[in-house]
């Protein structure tokens, strides 16, 4: 008859439900300072004599590294909104370059600086030597009217002449202005 296997004591471990922190680090491929900063997170309970509790451990692991990759993929998902957005911005720029809705900035530069020169001459012309010599001895309110009155007056200008400009755009420009109520948008006109 043969002889049975004489019967051995299975590691304290296998009979107690723990594990050791080597048998952990070799599970995980973490370090046990890493372990314990897990346990002192509440991923699981913290060692008690250098043995971890081997089914809430794996667990608090496992939890542990699912956290980690949704974090992972919330990234990438940001990444993929931004990428996204992006495209669709330079989409919209290239529509709007194939649809002529730009104008070059050599070609309306020098419209728009005449313009402005002509504005800040008319602003100078109407404040300095028609409604400030006129303002002396009258009330609050006449004031206001009269100042009420020449900005309407400006706006007015402002409003025609680049009406006139819009009416016909330098040459070689490639699309139009918009508005030209956004000059002066509380003017009457």
């Amino acid at each position: 008859m043969a002889k049975a296997p004489p019967q051995t004591k299975p590691p304290e471990s296998e009979t107690d439900g723990t594990i050791t922190a080597e048998q952990l680090c070799a599970i995980t491929g973490l370090t046990d300072r890493r372990h314990r900063q897990l346990a002192t997170q509440g991923y699981f309970p913290p060692p008690i004599k250098g043995r971890y509790q081997k089914e809430k451990v794996l667990v608090g692991v496992i939890t542990h590294q699912r956290q980690l990759l949704q974090k992972k993929n919330d990234n990438l998902e940001k990444e993929k909104f931004a990428y996204t957005k992006a495209k669709r911005e330079m989409a919209e720029e290239e529509l709007a370059e194939f649809r002529k809705q730009y104008i070059a900035k050599d070609s309306i530069g020098p419209a728009l600086r005449n313009i402005s020169l002509h504005q800040r001459a008319a602003l100078q012309l109407k404040l300095e030597q028609e409604l400030g010599p006129s303002l002396a001895g009258l009330t609050t309110h006449e004031i206001l009217n009269r100042i009420r009155a020449a900005v309407d007056e400006i706006c007015a200008l402002f409003r025609d002449g680049t009406k006139d400009w819009l009416d016909a755009p330098p040459p070689g420009s490639l699309g139009q202005i918009v508005d030209a109520s956004i000059i002066c948008p509380d003017a009457k006109g």
